[in-house]
């Protein structure tokens, strides 16, 4: 799986705005042209990049406990 840079932005964005930082999410929406991208931001859950940060985490764990 992989991203690119305007998905990755995208999720930013989202936290900053879901987190309350309203300025900062308005800031970078402007800074990454957020506006001017194809991603459907319906199709995108709440909590979408602390999730897939989550994710990540296990699965670096589990690669570490297998390699044990």
């Amino acid at each position: 799986m992989s991203f690119t840079s305007d998905e990755v932005n995208y999720l930013i964005y989202r936290y900053l705005s879901e987190s309350g930082f309203v300025h900062s999410a308005y800031l970078f929406g402007l800074e990454s042209h957020i506006a001017h991208t194809s991603i459907n931001g319906n199709i995108v859950p709440p909590g979408a990049l602390l999730s897939l940060i989550q994710k990540g985490l296990y699965y670096t764990e589990a690669e570490l406990s297998i390699g044990d």
